[in-house]
């Protein structure tokens, strides 16, 4: 059970220095609003997928308040969407476009499925890795989705706009 501290511990310190690191200064803004839109979508897939068994978490942060894994689920994989998010090529083909896609997922899955099978960080019930990865998908895929909406229209965030000379 040692271990499992130390993983989480290593995601928190992996995480924030990601963050900093991965995403520059001018694009701050975009990486937090990636890294709360994916926590929102997260949070209201998980609740159903914990509770009905989908997936446990025997080893948690806080496992007393809840049964969902606050580390992996709303750190670690939000920073990691948000690098993605922020580093992803806006005026790529879309073949370039879900290669990207489908090798972040990809190592997502794997990386996963890992903590799956050599920790007690979680545990597939009704759910296998191939369904994992799918959920994955389908979370960014969502997430995605909805900052690409808030970032539609970036001239109405401008400030020019809204002086009133």
């Amino acid at each position: 059970m040692l271990i499992e501290h130390w993983i989480l511990a290593a995601m928190w310190a992996l995480g924030i220095v990601g963050f900093i690191t991965f995403i520059p200064q001018k694009d701050r803004r975009k990486g937090f609003l990636a890294f709360s839109m994916f926590q929102a979508i997260v949070w209201l897939c998980d609740m159903p997928a914990f509770q009905f068994g989908l997936i446990s978490a025997p080893v948690r942060t806080l496992p007393k308040a809840t049964d969902l894994t606050i580390t992996i689920n709303y750190l670690f994989y939000p920073v990691l969407f948000s690098i993605y998010y922020v580093k992803k090529r806006v005026k790529s083909s879309i073949t370039l476009k879900l290669k990207y896609f489908f090798v972040w997922i990809c190592g997502l899955t794997i990386f996963d499925a890992a903590i799956e099978k050599y920790t007690d960080l979680l545990h597939y019930g009704l759910i296998n890795g191939y369904g994992m990865g799918m959920y994955l998908a389908f979370l960014f895929f969502v997430s995605e989705l909805c900052c690409n909406w808030f970032f539609k229209d970036q001239e109405l965030f401008h400030a020019e706009r809204w002086d009133t000379k």
